[in-house]
């Protein structure tokens, strides 16, 4: 029956971590692999009662069809928020909300992105961000990553052979907080920098900022939407790890007629988001002490964050070249491995270990990064994560040793 499916669709792949999260779910098993908030920062209890006046008193308004643009409760909450928290000033007709920030990606990649185009994106960057762009068949330009962020310098470089080449060149996405999955913030400089090309290149920039408001340490950095003046720079804000998952919410932040094509785009997959999520969200926002619920996912976030970072100095193999990043805010820190050692072969060997985590190479574009991969401290408390590291360091040294001798672990 395969013979039915379309060429777009044929060239879809399932998640890798989706995939490897079946793995994992064993309980004797501590997993370092979904990018999951922790569940006990879900405000259950404030949007019980909240849900249960909507549905009791306002049942005709949220149970309804919606605008596609979004519930104007919820994108004024969202508009007030991001004024107070990123200095972003912005009407609710520059907010369209989606079904979840992966929504926002796919709607970016039908909107903007036609067979054959060319979008920069960073080596490593978010699966699912990849998964979007291939659908529709763009040409995926992977920018390796340096401490701060893309390596510039190559992207200029990549850019001016993708012109000579004749190749159509629409955009730039990048995570600039926190970046998923290593984990490191892109520097002011870069910020400036990377808007500058794309104003002189004429390009989209694709922005998107999961984490953000996750940041618990270090000084907070402007966005590159907050310094944008041409309304080229498009900016996804989920609602998914500082509220709850489940809610499937967040917004998409653009301007005038590329606003207008992305409503287009978003009538033809869904009509409208859930209007009962958005004013739950919509009323928790306005009702409830949003700030202190940010500061409380922050501190618990830092406090494993910081567990990882202990157990990784404290049972990791020294003088190895083992590499880790330190984020300063976020769910994720990244590990780099020897050259030799695959953690995808590597994977099974874990299982029986019973530790997990995501392998690096699902999210390369190129399909290198054999030697790297993610582990989120989000869902784990303090105990788990320093045993789970301990397990993993003694995977890692069992790894290094066979591969000495040149025999497989």
């Amino acid at each position: 029956m395969t013979k039915y499916t379309s060429k777009r669709a044929s060239g879809a792949k399932r998640s890798a971590i989706r995939e490897l999260l079946k793995l994992t779910e064993k309980p004797d098993i501590i997993s370092f692999a979904g990018g999951l908030p922790d569940p006990e920062t879900f405000p259950r209890e404030e949007l019980a009662v909240i849900a249960a006046d909507e549905l009791r008193h306002h049942y005709k308004n949220v149970l309804q069809y919606g605008l596609s643009e979004g519930s104007l409760t919820l994108r004024r909450a969202v508009a007030d928020w991001l004024r107070r928290d990123e200095g972003l000033d912005l009407t609710v007709d520059q907010l369209l909300v989606t079904t979840a920030s992966q929504q926002g990606l796919d709607l970016l990649a039908k909107a903007f992105l036609d067979p054959g185009d060319v979008i920069f994106v960073d080596l490593p960057t978010y699966l699912g961000a990849l998964q979007a762009f291939t659908l529709f068949q763009a040409d995926k330009v992977g920018v390796p990553l340096e401490d701060d962020g893309m390596n510039l310098d190559l992207l200029e470089r990549r850019i001016a052979e993708g012109r000579r080449e004749g190749k159509t060149l629409k955009a730039v996405y990048v995570i600039p907080d926190f970046q998923n999955p290593a984990g490191i913030t892109m520097s002011y400089e870069k910020r400036r920098r990377l808007l500058k090309i794309a104003q002189r290149e004429d390009l989209l920039v694709f922005e998107d900022n999961p984490y953000g408001q996750l940041r618990f340490a270090g000084e907070a950095i402007p966005s590159i939407r907050s310094m944008d003046t041409e309304g080229r720079v498009l900016m996804l804000v989920t609602l998914s790890k500082v509220l709850a998952a489940g809610l499937r919410l967040a917004v998409l932040i653009a301007d005038g007629e590329l606003m207008d094509v992305l409503v287009r785009c978003k009538q033809a997959s869904d009509l409208c988001t859930s209007k009962l999520t958005q004013h739950l969200t919509a009323r928790y926002m306005t009702e409830c002490d949003f700030e202190e619920h940010l500061e409380l996912i922050r501190r618990r976030y830092r406090s494993k964050r910081d567990a990882m970072v202990a157990a990784l100095e404290k049972y990791m193999p020294k003088d190895e070249g083992i590499t880790w990043t330190r984020p300063e805010g976020g769910l994720f820190l990244w590990v780099r491995l020897p050259e030799g050692i695959d953690t995808e072969e590597m994977f099974p060997r874990a299982l029986e270990h019973k530790v997990a985590y995501v392998i690096g190479s699902a999210f390369f574009a190129d399909g290198s990064g054999k030697n790297t991969m993610r582990l989120s401290y989000s869902v784990t408390n303090e105990p788990e994560i320093d045993e789970g590291i301990k397990r993993l360091a003694s995977l890692v040294r069992e790894q290094i040793a066979a591969h000495k001798v040149g025999s497989p672990a």
